[in-house]
């Protein structure tokens, strides 16, 4: 092995891609295991929706953060972190570890750190939010944050009043401004604890859209309605991850918002949407090796066995 700890591999992409058959394929030959790294398969009762591992396809190795977090519950990305690194100790040392998704800010957040979210008294948030909602709130407000952040206020427009609000909030409760914490964030984070190497599936744009028609038909045919309404009869109808796509969207078909015509459009197009935000996301990072992902598997298996195996 590369190094005596455990080696990472990263399999990311968009929906729809083939990312959890990669690393399935790729976990069995080099008797790894598989952590998940999607915000919506870590939750118990979603299966059709969330695009789950099936139990038979679970059973071939050894799955980590997928089907845990039971209802009501939601979870967070700074859980997930937590969850990640706890879940990490208790493999065994140079297993080989296939942590594949399409979150990525779950990915950027246990490779890189995240911010601390520092609280704000309600006091303060209301005093801010009022100031900012009275007649020249916003322009008063942006010039404290010019005159006390300079740095950062002069990234920040004028017509974002959210950071503008945010970064106030931060100097009058803690006294903090935003460059000093992202500064004292850069200055404590720490390295990615193992042997990272990153690769993903891709496909181009018509034919992601036809395996994404073909996987929402697919999801329907499954039973994807009786998993929605079984949701629903618990009374589970508010609860955040049925907001997320392919549940909204069969929610409203059960109301009778939409035919079942319609509800197979809005879901494939919703679909596209979400893998068209997860590409952009996923691009930025220039670590990502890409792999076609009608005929690449061979090559991304090969660096993954160079990578394992030098």
């Amino acid at each position: 092995m590369k190094n005596p700890r455990k080696p990472v591999i990263f399999v990311v992409g968009a929906t729809a891609t083939g990312k959890s058959e990669w690393a399935l394929r790729l976990a069995q030959e080099f008797r790894g295991v598989i952590v998940n790294c999607d915000s919506i398969q870590v939750y118990k009762k979603l299966d059709i929706g969330a695009a789950k591992p099936t139990k038979e396809e679970q059973s071939l190795v050894p799955h980590y953060l997928l089907d845990y977090v039971s209802p009501p519950q939601e979870m967070t990305a700074g859980q997930y972190c937590r969850d990640f690194f706890e879940c990490m100790e208790k493999i065994p040392e140079s297993t080989p570890v296939f942590v594949v998704g399409g979150t990525g800010f779950y990915f950027m957040a246990i490779e890189k750190g995240m911010y601390p979210v520092l609280p704000v008294p309600l006091e303060v948030q209301r005093e801010v939010e009022e100031e900012l909602a009275s007649p020249g709130g916003a322009e008063r407000l942006h010039r404290e944050l010019l005159e006390k952040d300079p740095e950062y206020g002069a990234k920040i427009h004028l017509a974002d009043h959210y950071r503008i609000g945010r970064a106030i909030e931060l100097l009058r409760s803690h006294k903090k401004s935003v460059t000093q914490i992202q500064k004292e964030f850069a200055d404590s984070r720490s390295e990615f604890p193992y042997p990272l190497l990153k690769i993903g599936p891709s496909w181009d744009r018509d034919e992601l859209k036809e395996r994404i028609q073909l996987r929402t038909e697919k999801m329907l045919k499954a039973g994807l309605v009786s998993e929605v309404q079984g949701l629903l009869d618990q009374g589970l109808e508010a609860w955040a991850p049925l907001s997320s796509v392919g549940y909204k969207e069969t929610i409203s078909f059960l109301k009778g918002e939409m035919d079942r015509e319609k509800l197979v459009e809005e879901i494939a197009k919703n679909t596209r949407q979400l893998a068209k935000r997860q590409r952009t996301w996923f691009q930025r990072d220039k670590d990502i090796h890409w792999f076609s992902g009608r005929d690449g598997f061979l090559e991304a298996r090969d660096l993954v066995e160079k990578f394992l195996i030098p």
